[in-house]
């Protein structure tokens, strides 16, 4: 009797979580689908570095973009850290042309969470004023926990954020300082503060999360950000158009994601496969027409740092050892 209660116990706590999960699968479609009305891919430069821009930019007015070697301009998500930093100088030590992208990640969910952050804020004011306690019972502890465990990661990304806003206009100063002839070169960091809702692209690489039910992900939302954001950069051209640049994202063999990484790449979710010298060809799927490169995906952190001490002047590699302490 037992046995039987027990199973018919699991088998209702099932149906409500299925009953459950469906309703929140429908919200946030919903929520989504409004999302995407209203979004599109938007960015911003930093008043300090337009004055270069404006110099770049005349090089290619009244020109046709068809004329220009295109395929010497590199995309690369840039944050500062040692690997993305090492790449950038590289690139530009070979005369390329180098547009830094930099997604502001509390930006957007902030802008997205922007109803639960206010809602959140108003509730916290009112137990402050009526000084009244948290509820004690199950779903209050749970509502609790989880409102907790949301502002606290939203507050590391707004910190982490600013961090490596700051090391970027650091880095850029010594960059031009050190090498005064990349000026012309590595042109203003495109900050992203929006990326175009792609509900159909967002669902496969979610569900195929599903099926790969992987024990740790946190953080790969940030590929899915950089796919879609790349599916609809402008700057970029499509099928329509011929391919040009490269984009590079600076993943190394330590980045805590890099197995599930491959796994959603053989399944055709990212791109089709990797092929020498770790190139992410074409993805006719998804439509990008571009090469993802990840030079560095064989190398740990020791072995990026190593080479980084022979080949980053004495002061940029001490800037990083020295925050590196702190």
């Amino acid at each position: 009797m037992d046995f039987i209660t027990l199973t018919l116990r699991k088998n209702h706590l099932l149906t409500a979580l299925s009953i459950a999960g469906l309703a929140g699968v429908t919200y946030l479609t919903n929520k989504y689908i409004k999302n995407t009305e209203e979004t599109t891919n938007q960015t911003y430069f930093k008043n300090n570095e337009n004055i270069y821009a404006n110099q770049i930019q005349s090089q290619f007015i009244n020109t046709n973009i068809n004329t220009i070697n295109n395929n010497n301009i590199i995309y690369i998500f840039w944050n500062g850290d040692i690997s993305s930093t090492y790449l950038l100088i590289d690139l530009l030590l070979q005369d390329k042309i180098i547009q830094p992208l930099y997604i502001e990640r509390y930006t957007i969910i902030k802008e997205l969470e922007k109803d639960k952050l206010e809602y959140l804020a108003r509730d916290n004011k009112q137990e402050k004023t009526q000084d009244t306690t948290i509820l004690k019972n199950k779903q209050g502890e749970y509502k609790n926990k989880n409102n907790t465990k949301f502002l606290k990661n939203i507050s590391e990304y707004k910190k982490k954020q600013e961090y490596e806003s700051k090391q970027l206009e650091i880095l850029r100063l010594m960059i031009l300082a050190q090498y005064p002839e990349f000026r012309k070169n590595l042109l203003p960091t495109t900050y992203i503060t929006t990326i175009s809702k792609d509900l159909e692209y967002t669902s496969k690489f979610y569900n195929t999360l599903k099926e790969i039910s992987p024990i740790h992900s946190e953080g790969i939302d940030f590929v899915e950000q950089v796919v879609r954001f790349l599916k609809h950069y402008d700057k970029i051209k499509t099928r329509n158009g011929s391919s040009i640049g490269k984009i590079i994202i600076a993943f190394n063999k330590d980045y805590k994601n890099k197995e599930l990484l491959l796994k959603l790449i053989n399944k055709n979710i990212i791109n089709k496969n990797i092929i020498n010298k770790n190139i992410i060809n074409e993805n006719q799927e998804l439509g990008i027409d571009v090469d993802i490169h990840m030079p560095v995906i064989d190398m740990d952190n020791k072995t990026i740092r190593f080479m980084a001490v022979e080949f980053f002047p004495n002061d940029i590699m001490y800037y990083f050892m020295k925050n590196e302490k702190t």
